[in-house]
């Protein structure tokens, strides 16, 4: 059957995410897929089987070792379409593997890689391009310019794949829960903060979607106003340290919004945000439902199949 390798140059360039997002699609269609998880010793997989992929741990050991790594991924193979994502950002590796385990190479691109370049270098080795996080103004740009193979399409940035659910967030801002729930397993997309809100606040935080909310923990104010915007609100967090009053933990409780107090106070709490946004996995249900949309929707399936050989579909 074939085999895929997922490759970039660079790490986050998007390998997991769309090693993931293929082998979910053609699961979905019938054709049966296994991802071969390439991570060794103490190293955490990038994979996570909660999101109902199947995963097949490699047992070889050392890094660098291209004959045992082609050898796994041959033996793989045998009956299923094999989805492996390089751990190698060294593109003579990757093309020495890909021609001893008879694989062929899918490349995730930044938009300001030279495509012409990529093709020229791993030559009959690659069997298509896509390219990740692409901005919005930038669609039409990227259409026009690459309209022929062995580009296959492109991936929209999104929100989805760089959020991180409520608990998350309290394990970030080394937080406690002051009322949790299942809710804590929600996605955050938008961060707002609670202070001088001139408008009503129930319509500044109705004002985005999947919102986590600092709060100061002595406005009650603001955080029932939080939880009066129609579900848009998954979290709040209760900045300094101030316990919320009773009847906000009531409320938090009927609507099962998770309540965390940090001890920083609102600005020093939001500045702690973006590490966590870059520390982003590819670990949530949504995210893989998300990502495999956006692949879909941007991405010529017709000549992935006939690029990596898959006639089943």
């Amino acid at each position: 059957m074939s085999s895929i390798i997922v490759v970039s140059n660079k790490k986050k360039a998007g390998k997991t995410s769309v090693a993931s997002a293929l082998s979910n699609y053609l699961n979905s269609n019938n054709v049966k897929s296994v991802i071969l998880n390439t991570q060794n010793g103490n190293k955490k997989s990038n994979f996570s089987e909660e999101l109902g992929l199947e995963i097949i741990n490699s047992s070889f050991t050392e890094d660098g070792d291209v004959g045992k790594l082609s050898e796994e991924i041959i033996n793989n193979a045998k009956g299923n379409i094999l989805i492996s994502e390089s751990n190698s950002n060294d593109s003579k590796v990757n093309v020495e593997i890909s021609k001893k385990s008879n694989s062929k190479i899918l490349y995730v691109a930044s938009i300001n890689e030279d495509m012409d370049s990529i093709e020229k270098y791993y030559g009959e080795s690659l069997g298509g391009i896509v390219l990740n996080k692409i901005p919005r103004h930038r669609y039409e740009e990227i259409l026009k310019k690459y309209d022929s193979l062995p580009f296959l399409g492109y991936i929209p940035d999104n929100r989805y794949l760089v959020s991180n659910t409520v608990d998350q967030f309290a394990k970030h801002l080394d937080g406690e829960y002051v009322f949790d729930c299942d809710g804590k397993d929600n996605l955050i997309l938008n961060v707002l903060i609670g202070g001088i809100v001139l408008d009503w606040s129930v319509h500044y935080y109705s004002s985005k979607k999947n919102v986590i909310a600092l709060i100061r923990g002595d406005r009650p104010d603001l955080q029932l106003g939080a939880m009066q915007s129609g579900g848009n609100v998954k979290s709040i967090v209760l900045t300094k340290g101030i316990k919320p009053i009773e009847y906000v933990v009531y409320e938090a409780k009927k609507q099962e919004i998770p309540l965390i107090l940090v001890k920083t106070d609102t600005h020093e709490t939001a500045q702690l945000i973006p590490e966590l946004v870059s520390k982003s996995n590819f670990d949530h249900v949504l995210k893989l439902e998300k990502m495999t949309d956006l692949l879909l929707t941007n991405f010529d399936i017709n000549n992935f199949k006939k690029s990596f050989d898959i006639s089943t579909l």
